[in-house]
């Protein structure tokens, strides 16, 4: 493949900032569900910059994050996240994306190509402390979030991202760009989208 077709790739990735504040939103009581009507396998990767140092620097359980996507955010639309693998990435380009500025969308593009799976959603850990601004990245079945950022309005906004959602402007929503703590909902139309999605991948591997 050659720069200019992998740059343009790397277009259709969507980066998203976020101030340090993001917070959780005041959403009504956890909801869970038995039998959402779609689910997928979600795989988390743990990018490392070497094999001297080990996942344990993120500190995360995570069925717990899982159980907190599914019961904040996805069950209430009738949709489900089911742990998959938990594997590492040993890749220090990805790991240090403050050596990118302005590239980030198209370092994840590349530097990933070779290690997701196409019959799930994979998302990629990274340290906030190693990015210039960028919470997270998402488009083509992956979605990039930094560390500190897992248990935000980011982490639901990503794997949007991943699962075909472009931004939105209310800022009542999930896929805003703006007032992270007011991001709440999910329209009809982007369930309905989300859901297309996932039977696709599910029917397609």
């Amino acid at each position: 493949m050659n720069l200019l077709k992998i740059m343009a790739l790397a277009c259709l990735f969507i980066c998203c900032t976020a101030a340090d504040d993001d917070q959780i939103p005041l959403n009504p009581k956890l909801i869970f569900i038995d039998n959402p009507e779609k689910t997928i396998k979600i795989d988390i990767i743990y990018v490392l910059p070497s094999t001297q140092i080990n996942q344990s620097i993120y500190n995360l359980n995570e069925m717990d994050l899982i159980n907190h996507l599914n019961g904040r955010f996805f069950h209430r639309y009738n949709i489900g996240f089911i742990l998959g693998e938990t594997r590492t990435l040993i890749n220090k380009e990805l790991y240090d994306l403050r050596d990118n500025r302005g590239s980030e969308a198209s370092v994840f593009f590349m530097e990933t190509k070779e290690s997701y799976k196409k019959d799930r959603v994979n998302m990629y850990i990274i340290k906030r402390d190693h990015t210039i601004g960028i919470a997270g990245l998402g488009r083509n079945q992956r979605a990039l979030i930094t560390d500190k950022f897992l248990y935000k309005t980011t982490c639901p906004h990503e794997i949007g991202h991943a699962l075909g959602l472009f931004h939105h402007a209310d800022e009542n929503n999930i896929m805003c760009q703006i007032n992270s703590h007011s991001r709440i909902i999910f329209l009809d139309s982007q369930v309905k989208k989300m859901k297309e999605s996932i039977q696709k991948i599910n029917s397609s591997y």
